[in-house]
């Protein structure tokens, strides 16, 4: 009996496995520059910590990127949506690659900007 619970679960462990998708890699550096061209700084602030009277956090929210993706596509708020033929796929995850590298330090505070503590 063990042996069948051990056997059943190595199958169920790789199917999961094998039906899990990586999403793909962005390059951040360009995608801050499509975040600034772009405009969506005017509504989500340069570091995208919120800004102005419309925008929310989009940085530092632990959103999956399979989820900034649907946001980019089809938003639940006041954004528009952004289509595959306005911003192709490539440039999405280059956006939701420099967002998560924004993610990846700490969360924006006047404590932590040095410019702001002189």
């Amino acid at each position: 009996m063990k042996s069948i619970l051990i056997g059943l679960t190595a199958i169920l462990l790789g199917t999961a496995t094998a039906g899990a998708q990586t999403f793909p890699s962005g390059d951040a550096a360009h995608g801050k520059d499509l975040f600034l061209n772009n405009g969506c700084y005017a509504c989500h602030g340069t570091t995208g910590t919120g800004g102005g009277f419309v925008g929310p956090r989009i940085a530092h929210d632990g959103l999956p990127p399979e989820a900034m993706l649907q946001q980019i596509r089809n938003p639940a708020a006041q954004m528009p949506p952004y289509t595959e033929k306005v911003l192709p796929n490539k440039d999405a995850y280059d956006i939701i690659a420099y967002l998560q590298s924004l993610s990846a330090g700490p969360t924006p505070t006047a404590a932590n900007i040095p410019i702001l503590n002189h």
